[in-house]
């Protein structure tokens, strides 16, 4: 990727979202694997059917596997080679439209190649639907899209309990409502305000992540952004059955590019811990 490129392809913006947000390009010839990842994709075939693959849950990450066949209209190239595109765009809840990447951009021996790529959405643990639907553009000016005939790709967001809620305020107070049990759920609600540093952005796009860092019982220590761009985005845990106490600490860092900056948010390196009923 070269950044002398961006003025002239559609797919510079695919790239720096992708970039920002974490999600990586598979081969050109291969169809991306979620294998191992735990989140539910939905995959829309070459074919034009779709289908789901895992359950669909509120506060959770979803995956898009889009075919890029079921858009080969806008195909444009130039000097450099592929110069389209195709991005997902969304509402959660009806609420405002929102785009992520679809296909990315890579280059090998000076020729830019588009490929197919996993997009990325992070629920919130309130969403009950998801609307979407997918456009495909070129540097030409080519357009068009795949909307379910006009109706546009719905689906219902299963809503497990949620029995606590860990907020973690821009004051730097911590609460916890509702009633953290052995094999309940914990939302975890946190203010990017907290941790103002490393704000950078690459090609006009947020390029900083905060990660949550958790474990249960001085155990494996897990990880999952809180933010989706500059968007706070609550994230929802699972409680294991015999979990005695969690611990919760938080960083900032920027992935892509690489930059070395990176702040804590840690309770002064003790984390914060909440006993668990």
């Amino acid at each position: 990727m070269t950044m002398s490129r961006m003025p002239r392809s559609v797919l510079t913006v695919a790239a720096a979202l992708i970039a920002a947000a974490g999600v990586f390009a598979a081969p050109a010839d291969a169809s991306p694997s979620p294998a191992g990842t735990g989140a539910p994709v939905l995959h829309f075939h070459a074919d034009g059917s779709t289908s789901v693959e895992g359950v669909i849950e509120s506060g959770r990450p979803v995956q898009i596997d889009f075919d890029p066949a079921r858009l080969s209209k806008c195909r444009g190239t130039d000097e450099y080679g592929d110069s389209w595109g195709i991005s997902v765009q969304y509402r959660i809840d009806g609420g405002q439209v929102r785009v992520y990447p679809v296909t990315a951009r890579v280059t090998a021996d000076g020729t830019d190649t588009t490929v197919r790529s996993l997009g990325i959405l992070q629920l919130r643990p309130d969403t009950r639907h998801l609307q979407m639907w997918f456009v495909g553009e070129d540097r030409t000016g080519c357009h068009e899209e795949d909307t379910d005939h006009g109706a546009n790709y719905q689906f219902d967001i299963n809503q497990p309990p949620v029995l606590a809620r860990a907020t973690y305020q821009a004051d730097w107070s911590e609460t916890l409502t509702g009633s953290l049990r052995q094999g309940g759920a914990l939302v975890i609600d946190y203010d990017p305000a907290r941790l103002p540093q490393c704000r950078t952005t690459y090609r006009g796009y947020p390029a900083w992540q905060i990660d949550a860092f958790y474990r249960f019982d001085g155990g494996p220590v897990r990880s999952t952004p809180v933010n989706q761009g500059a968007e706070a985005i609550p994230i929802r845990i699972d409680v294991p059955a015999n979990a005695q106490q969690i611990e919760t600490w938080f960083t900032i860092g920027v992935p892509y590019p690489p930059t070395g900056c990176s702040a804590y948010d840690s309770d002064y390196g003790k984390n914060y811990t909440f006993s668990i009923d």
